[in-house]
């Protein structure tokens, strides 16, 4: 079966209805809504690898070239694993270009980006019906303040018109963006300030049916508003699908799921996790408090 792209995955997403305190709300996305926000929502989930600290697995088809871009230039360190005669590697700046030229076992490399000094592990596997498109290697921006739940003061300004005018996808595209994008493109908008989220490392009342474990990333405020990240991966040994209509626990305005609803079996590498956008009126605390028996 044909993967579904994430353009629809997001048209759908956005289109339904999300659960609120007081019932159930819609949200409707103009053409040139969509069209702004898939901007930053690459159009096919397979061709971004997303560096959180787990090993990606890039798989090569034998003499057949594989091009795999990074954020930034890299320096690339076999360890002795492979011979020039297993594997020939082309480094130009912020691509590298891999060619299996036998079979070999799975081995992992060692990839330094330039700008950061950190250490990308790459596993390649040598698959004879891999696909041999261009892959995007993107770094979560804040992966190690996962934790730190309470360690960003509540730096709200007041609000001017230009604050409140903000659209929902321009809330859910700075959230991405921030997670996604590497950082020498980010862009820096005054009218956004991250926030606590006053929130325990795993928050297992936000998707009803006990099925992922959530994990809150950040929290923004712009004007009146906020937009949260949350990381979801799939808790059991077998497929999980997430139904933002029926599933999500507090009140909300919005949600989105990038970049899959269905979650494959725990520990599957690329397709157990995925990152749920929410924006809210109050603070996510708070917008969580109908989960807990509160008002």
């Amino acid at each position: 079966m044909k993967s579904i792209s994430i353009g629809m995955m997001i048209m759908i997403a956005f289109c339904a209805s999300l659960a609120h305190a007081n019932g159930l709300s819609s949200l409707t996305l103009s053409d040139s809504e969509m069209q702004k926000l898939k901007k930053y929502f690459p159009a096919e989930e397979d061709k971004n690898l997303v560096w959180k600290g787990d090993p990606l697995i890039v798989s090569l088809s034998k003499n057949n070239e594989k091009r795999i871009v990074f954020p930034s230039a890299v320096l690339v360190d076999v360890k002795g694993a492979l011979t020039t005669d297993q594997l020939r590697i082309v480094n130009n700046d912020k691509s590298l270009y891999l060619t299996a030229l036998s079979v070999f076992p799975k081995t992992r490399i060692y990839v330094t980006l330039q700008d950061t000094g950190d250490v990308v592990l790459v596993d390649l596997v040598v698959n004879d019906h891999a696909d041999i498109a261009t892959q995007y290697v993107t770094t979560i921006k804040g992966h190690n303040d996962i934790k730190q739940n309470i360690s960003f003061q509540n730096n709200q300004t007041s609000s001017s018109n230009d604050d409140e005018d903000l659209s929902t996808v321009d809330l859910m595209r700075f959230a991405f963006q921030q997670l996604y994008a590497p950082a020498q493109i980010q862009e820096s908008f005054t009218v956004y300030n991250r926030v606590s989220m006053h929130a325990e490392q795993f928050v297992p009342d936000l998707v009803y049916g006990d099925k992922v474990i959530s994990h809150p990333v950040g929290s923004w405020i712009a004007g009146n508003r906020y937009v949260t990240a949350i990381a979801l991966q799939n808790k059991y040994p077998y497929t999980t699908h997430i139904d933002i209509r029926n599933d999500l626990c507090g009140n909300w305005q919005a949600a989105v799921i990038y970049p899959r609803t269905t979650l494959l079996f725990h520990g599957e590498q690329f397709h157990d996790s995925t990152m749920l956008f929410l924006v809210s009126q109050k603070p996510f605390n708070e917008a969580m408090a109908v989960c807990h028996g509160n008002s």
